[in-house]
C-alpha cells in the first residue's frame, strides 16, 4: 500500500510541534541558560535553518513555547478532570489534579521560563499574557465544577483561584528547593483542602 503524502501544511505543523516539543523538553533537562535554538534544533531533528524560518529568533521560540504550555496545561487539567467520576468531582478531587500538575515537567518549563522574564522584558509580556489566559481558563473550570457552591457569590471563584494557584505554586517551589521542606508538602496540602472545604461549603452544607 502506498504511503500517502502528507500536505506542506501538515509537514510545517509537525515541524513545528516537534520544534516547540523539543524546546520544552531542553527546558526541563538543561535549564533556560542551556535552551540555545541549536540545542533545540539538534533535538527536534531539524536543519537550524528549518528552525530560523519558523522562529527567526529565540525569542519568538520561547513565546511560542509560552502559548504552547499554556494549551498543555489547560488540556491537563480538563483531561484529568474527565477522568474523574462525577461524583467524586469533589474541590479536593480539584486541588489533587492540579497538584499533579504542578510536579510534572510542564510546570518545571513553566517555572524556567517565569525566572527567566524577569531580566527578559519581551519573554515577560508572553510569559504575564499567557499567566493571564491560563488564569482565566482555570477560572472557566472552576465555575464550570462548582457552580452550586459559588452561585452566591460571583467574585468567590476568581479569589478561590488565585488562592490556590498562589498555594501550588509555593508548594511547588518549596518541593524542588535544596534541602528538605520542614513540613511534608502532602500535609500541607490536606490542610490547605480543610481550608478550602471551610471556605466553599457544598450546597448540602449551607442549606
Amino acid at each position: 500500500m502506498a504511503q500517502v503524502r502528507r500536505t506542506q501544511a501538515e509537514r510545517t505543523a509537525a515541524t513545528r510541534a516537534a520544534l516547540l516539543k523539543a524546546t520544552i523538553d531542553t527546558l526541563v533537562e538543561d535549564g533556560h541558560r542551556r535552551t540555545t535554538t541549536q540545542a533545540v534544533a539538534k533535538r527536534a531533528g531539524v536543519s537550524y535553518g528549518a528552525l530560523l524560518h519558523h522562529f527567526p529568533a529565540k525569542a519568538d521560540l520561547l513565546t511560542a513555547a509560552v502559548a504552547h504550555l499554556l494549551d498543555q496545561r489547560v488540556a491537563e487539567f480538563r483531561k484529568s478532570m474527565a477522568n474523574v467520576p462525577p461524583g467524586g468531582r469533589t474541590k479536593e478531587a480539584a486541588i489533587d489534579v492540579l497538584w499533579t500538575m504542578f510536579q510534572g515537567e510542564t510546570f518545571t518549563a513553566w517555572l524556567e521560563l517565569s525566572v527567566a522574564a524577569r531580566t527578559d522584558p519581551d519573554l515577560a509580556v508572553a510569559v504575564e499574557r499567557v499567566d493571564r489566559e491560563f488564569h482565566e481558563a482555570s477560572l472557566e473550570i472552576f465555575r464550570e465544577l462548582f457552580a452550586e457552591e459559588t452561585r452566591l457569590d460571583p467574585e468567590l471563584p476568581r479569589v478561590a483561584v488565585a488562592t490556590l494557584y498562589t498555594f501550588l505554586d509555593g508548594l511547588a517551589l518549596s518541593r524542588l528547593m535544596p534541602g528538605s521542606p520542614l513540613v511534608d508538602p502532602d500535609q500541607l496540602l490536606e490542610v490547605f483542602k480543610m481550608l478550602i472545604a471551610a471556605a466553599l461549603p457544598t450546597p448540602e452544607e449551607t442549606a
